[in-house]
């Protein structure tokens, strides 16, 4: 009786080389798979991050000095409002127990005023009226010039609602020698007015020759 048993002989060398290809294939499929596979969810998941809408800030609430930036007010991070010239009562009302500080002959000249032409031999003075235009009490710290060839001397350091004192400014040219120059010198004024604390003009002239 004949054997239908058919052996089939498979080369090792064969074998070890299809099992190469196979280990190689599953590699790359791999790879592929962690390549693409991943990055597609991560993509997928990007968008909602894309589309995130942050809060919207609200709105800062209006400053209550503002008008009177027109004015050169400024205002500090502690609040306080600080200026280089006097708020005018129409820039911004004045509150009941507020000062306010007003030179009344720099006013409609850019807090500029002109000697004109000066002897060089001789100090030149000028009388500056100050009225305290508020609701309290104005007291004038201090005032001083830029240089010591200028002087600014308060006659009375205190004053009422609607009172007014004077300040005397006086330069003499021969200090510093500035004999047939034209100069410019700042005047500045310390008070109690909380929106202009340190007030300042300057006086200028030009001075003779001889």
């Amino acid at each position: 009786m004949a054997d239908n048993n058919v052996t089939i002989k498979l080369d090792s060398r064969l074998f070890y080389g299809l099992v190469a290809i196979l280990a190689v294939a599953g590699i790359f499929g791999i790879g592929w798979f962690l390549g693409n596979g991943l990055s597609g969810g991560e993509q997928a998941a990007a968008p909602p991050q894309q589309n995130s809408v942050s809060p919207v800030n609200p709105v800062s609430p209006v400053d209550p000095v503002a008008p009177a930036q027109s004015e050169g007010l400024q205002v500090d991070p502690g609040g306080a409002g600080v200026s280089s010239k006097p708020v005018s009562a129409e820039a911004v009302p004045v509150e009941e127990g507020t000062p306010r500080i007003w030179v009344e002959e720099v006013a409609d000249t850019n807090f500029i005023y002109d000697f004109g032409e000066i002897p060089a031999q001789e100090a030149t003075e000028k009388d500056f009226t100050v009225t305290n235009i508020g609701l309290g009490v104005l007291v004038i710290e201090s005032a001083s010039a830029s240089c010591g060839c200028t002087a600014a001397v308060v006659a009375d350091s205190e004053l009422d609602p609607g009172e007014s004192t004077t300040i005397r400014v006086s330069y003499d040219p021969r200090v510093n020698g500035e004999t047939g120059k034209f100069i410019s010198k700042q005047v500045r004024i310390k008070s109690n007015d909380p929106l202009a604390q340190l007030v300042e003009f300057t006086v200028q002239a030009d001075v003779a020759a001889q």
